[in-house]
């Protein structure tokens, strides 16, 4: 079993001075070196002493698997997608874990990043001056978010006796959102004003509107809509051009050796992709080997002069748009919940394509005056969570995502409740199991809210004096009118409630406490003068979290 602690004292930001921000992304993560703002998401391992080590990451992972001794090393790539609970991938075996592939590979880019910031900043701080915004796609279920956190634990970017909140965990839009909440000005958007952020990635698409409040407090955004997104970003064009080159060599007879088709897809991906308009044929330049001295017509299928021509078309229709209409149909399902949308914002890398861009335009422009790529839209996110770390209020009110609520007993009603549930107790006759909500999917939730509900427990008999749990739930839908087969998402253990000395049908009064609006939950139960709290965690696998609490 796995145990937590949360910390209940109050987390001072002035005692972390620095705000690192960390866009883990699944095919890019800024940043390591060359002149692109992005490094690829790639671990490289070599056996040591029996054991896989990570020896290299990011660029150099790349340069390495070029390298004639590459033979022995295994290099590993989009593994994030692995997180997403919704996406049917093919099962993971490989080497080591997915969690363990994120853990290696932030630990070396926090090693990389810690070092330079540092050398930037002095003596006067050190490591222990960092607060970290790691960025998760809203999409992200509370399992695939705590993953990201205990691998952030693994990593040492925190220890586990760290306060929780030296890890915020950023949701990716809304850091976009605070990205393009600076450049209001420039689009004149004023309070009352809707924009949609659609954050298109290497891997996912996450989308969600923002209404902005503009007081003598300054500017607020709030949720409009719960956001969604789905895996369709940019790799599915690279998988979906892959199918197309493989298509043109075996018209010809050939099949092409797997490092010649990598190395196509990547000049694809960094040379051709973001430029297409959708108008233009395109040349992909092609590397030299001697395979291509075995094709029957090369001009059949566009090479000529160490170049192959791709028709604009058949990029559009087969590379292209099985991709872009799936980011259309996102974007119209936000815009159709919420009416009167001023702008639309596209950030990420994806979120830069100029085609993307232009067919986004194309359906929408009629109906939402400002569609627009910021400055530098591939570092939105990035950027955008430094500003979630510096002014986390910004943000005033979220959409939940879930539905949450506790196990409990209430009276017992006949013709309603089943037999099974029903029990006899001192207080009378009730039904166990019921679900007692605390937040609804879809209700505006306020950042940090406190929604509290009171409930009691009465002892039994002279020799009840154990400990009491309070079983924590959570729902994708809307609530049940029972536990009973639900996971459970956390436990509160309360030890003790009864004294000895205390009376049959003696009653204690437990005020419960769900702490709503951030991208992680706290749940907290006051008890005679004593607090039990708890974040709500998942167990890797399909098992869930007893955390250990902290008793004040």
């Amino acid at each position: 079993m796995t145990q937590i602690n949360f910390h209940s004292d109050d987390f001072d930001p002035d005692d972390f001075p620095i705000v690192v921000a960390i866009d883990f992304g699944s095919t890019f993560s800024p940043k390591q070196n060359i002149q692109y703002a992005k490094t690829p998401t790639l671990n490289l391992y070599k056996k040591v002493n029996g054991k896989h080590t990570m020896m290299e990451w990011g660029w150099k992972s790349k340069l390495e698997m070029e390298a004639p001794s590459a033979s022995e090393k295994i290099q590993l790539a989009q593994y994030k997608p692995y997180l997403d609970e919704n996406l049917e991938l093919t099962p993971w075996k490989n080497i080591v874990s997915v969690p363990d592939a994120i853990s290696d590979y932030l630990h070396a880019l926090h090693e990389y990043a810690a070092e330079k910031i540092l050398l930037e900043f002095g003596p006067s701080y050190s490591r222990k001056s960092f607060r970290y915004c790691l960025t998760v796609p809203a999409m992200w279920s509370d399992k695939a978010k705590d993953v990201m956190r205990k691998a952030a634990v693994k990593a040492n970017l925190i220890t586990e006796t760290d306060h929780p909140e030296r890890l915020m965990l950023v949701s990716e839009p809304e850091a976009a959102a605070l990205y393009c909440e600076r450049a209001c000005k420039q689009y004149e958007l004023e309070h009352g004003d809707r924009f949609l952020i659609c954050d298109a990635g290497g891997g996912t698409i996450d989308l969600i509107v923002y209404d902005i409040d503009s007081s003598t407090q300054g500017r607020r955004l709030s949720e409009v809509t719960k956001g969604h997104g789905a895996s369709c970003g940019s790799m599915f064009i690279d998988m979906n051009f892959c199918t197309l080159l493989i298509e043109k060599f075996s018209s010809q007879g050939v099949k092409l050796p797997e490092d010649i088709i990598l190395k196509l897809i990547e000049t694809f991906a960094y040379q051709l992709k973001p430029h297409f308009d959708g108008a233009e044929d395109q040349y992909l330049s092609l590397p030299r080997s001697n395979c291509f001295d075995h094709l029957e017509d090369p001009g059949t299928i566009g090479i000529d002069g160490g170049y192959m021509c791709l028709k604009a078309t058949e990029l559009k229709e087969i590379v292209f748009e099985p991709v872009v209409r799936k980011v259309l149909d996102l974007i119209r399902e936000q815009l159709s919940g919420a009416r009167n949308c001023s702008a639309i914002f596209m950030v990420g890398g994806f979120g830069a394509s100029n085609y993307l861009l232009h067919r986004v335009k194309q359906e929408h422009s009629r109906t939402v005056k400002i569609i627009s790529a910021p400055y530098r839209p591939e570092l939105a996110v990035v950027c955008g969570a430094v500003y979630v770390g510096l002014s986390p209020k910004t943000v005033a009110a979220r959409v939940s995502r879930r539905c949450y609520g506790v196990s409990c007993y209430m009276k017992f009603e006949d013709g309603v409740d089943p037999i099974a549930l029903k029990r006899n107790k001192i207080e009378g006759i009730v039904c166990v199991d019921r679900f007692d909500v605390f937040v609804t999917k879809g209700q505006k939730i306020q950042v940090n809210e406190c929604v509290t509900r009171n409930h009691h427990v009465v002892k039994q008999n002279s020799y009840d004096t154990g400990a009491c749990a309070i079983r924590i739930h959570t729902i994708n839908g809307q609530p049940p009118r029972y536990t009973t087969g639900l996971p459970e998402l956390a436990e509160i253990l309360i030890p003790g409630p009864f004294k000895s000395s205390d009376p049959p049908s003696y009653e204690v009064s437990i005020k419960l406490k769900m702490y709503f609006g951030l991208n992680e939950i706290k749940a907290e139960a006051l008890i005679e003068g004593k607090r039990y709290s708890t974040i709500l965690r998942f167990e890797d696998g399909d098992s869930y979290t007893r955390p250990q609490q902290q008793f004040l």
